[in-house]
């Protein structure tokens, strides 16, 4: 028998052949936890607790162990997640960006928008027993000069897609899809679908404006689809099986996209304008189950505008409507150098959300939004044994939680 000393953990019995290797990771082991505080969605919970083949058992105790840890008292919970991210597509110190995410306890990564070409050949980085799991929209859906196309011709002028794209006319269906009625709809919707993407994006920016700005150069990638093509966006993906997150600016837009039927929400909506979301929308988005990807910390950017006080207060007000409503939050940052970190920071500092609340944001909503097919985001029984170990109760000090974990375990493979 070997005695192994992992950080505080004393693991013994540790002993792996390739006969014992996981089905679901070739790395996992069979492990038994012991005097561990388990979250259970509302409390912590001592139990012990077995994993095999990348699966966690409340009740099958394995008959061998490869490892046996002492938690010590410790707490456990699910991994958290980055609900909107665009950062995982240039290999521009991508190792640094992966190991944040994991040194932060982020497994999951909602990536709302990426070209195919240039994605593809980084994949082998995502998806595997020791690294993020991802999920891809790719190509998101616009109107004629909405956006993205105008970040796209910036990022062309810039040298990003040298090898990939010449021009702006080449990026299209890759970097975006103009749809402007329903004709493009269906004579470019397999070539979407061709792409595999996750889920389906859709960009909504000012649709209560979307006549004067559709043909006004003016407003060349401040613009989005038509807010009437968006039911049958919807019932597309809804007949492929498909999930659509909407990119939203407005509380127009919000609207639209939730009397559409979409899913999901990609951002708070008013970030930057300052108005309010109208509480019967609210209440239709709880009604329908639609998730709403906080993104707050976009408000951030606003620092140096005299008003940015009130938009800050503006984005508590809007979120404490969705929260009393009974809206599903998730947390997502949309911030290139952020590992939804920030975003959680920022949300704990309006002091609107309770340590339990931010809690199932990060771990339960956050993950399931972004993999909605996975047995994660639960420490339940048959789920993947993914988890963090904290040397705190989160439930009575949570605002530095990341910084207290102990030790990551990926579908059973310990990552330290």
């Amino acid at each position: 028998m070997k005695h192994l000393l992992l950080g505080l953990f004393l693991v013994t019995q540790f002993s792996i052949s390739q006969q014992n290797t996981a089905k679901l990771n070739p790395n996992s082991l069979r492990i038994e936890l012991t005097n561990g505080h388990w979250f259970n969605g509302n409390t912590f919970v001592e139990k012990k607790v077995w994993v095999n083949n990348g699966i966690l058992s409340f009740s099958k105790e394995n008959t061998q162990n490869d490892t046996v840890i002492d938690l010590t008292g410790k707490y456990v919970i699910p991994p958290f997640a980055e609900a909107h991210n665009h950062n995982l597509e240039s290999d521009y110190e991508l190792e640094k960006r992966i190991s944040a995410y994991l040194d932060n306890g982020v497994f999951y990564v909602k990536h709302l928008s990426s070209i195919k070409k240039r994605i593809d050949p980084l994949m082998h980085h995502y998806n595997k027993p020791n690294g993020i799991d991802v999920s891809l929209a790719h190509a998101p859906l616009t109107g004629s000069g909405g956006h993205p196309v105008a970040l796209r011709k910036r990022f062309l002028g810039y040298g990003h897609f040298d090898g990939l794209f010449n021009t702006i006319e080449e990026i299209e269906s890759h970097g975006y899809f103009i749809m402007d009625n329903e004709d493009d709809l269906k004579r470019k919707w397999n070539q979407v679908l061709s792409f595999k993407p996750n889920f389906i994006k859709i960009n909504l920016l000012y649709s209560e404006e979307y006549v004067k700005r559709k043909n006004d150069t003016a407003y060349f990638g401040k613009k989005g689809l038509d807010p009437d093509l968006v039911p049958a966006i919807v019932a597309k993906a809804h007949k492929n099986n498909l999930r659509v997150s909407a990119h939203v600016a407005t509380a127009h837009d919000f609207h639209v996209a939730v009397a559409a039927g979409v899913h999901e929400i990609a951002h708070l909506p008013e970030i930057h304008n300052g108005q309010s979301i109208a509480l019967e929308d609210a209440q239709l988005a709880a009604q329908r189950g639609v998730v709403v990807t906080t993104t707050a910390s976009l408000v951030t950017k606003n620092r140096k505008k005299p008003n940015y006080d009130e938009l800050l207060g503006n984005v508590r007000s809007n979120l404490k409507i969705l929260k009393e409503a009974g809206v599903t939050l998730a947390i997502g940052s949309d911030m290139y150098n952020d590992s939804s970190v920030g975003e959680f920071q920022l949300l704990h500092s309006l002091n609107l959300f309770s340590n339990l609340e931010l809690l199932k944001m990060w771990c339960e909503n956050s993950a399931t939004t972004t993999l909605p097919h996975r047995k994660i985001a639960f420490l339940k029984e048959g789920y993947e044994a993914s988890f963090l170990v904290l040397d705190k109760n989160p439930l009575q000090q949570i605002d530095d939680v990341n910084k207290s974990i102990k030790l990551r375990v990926k579908q059973g493979a310990i990552l330290d």
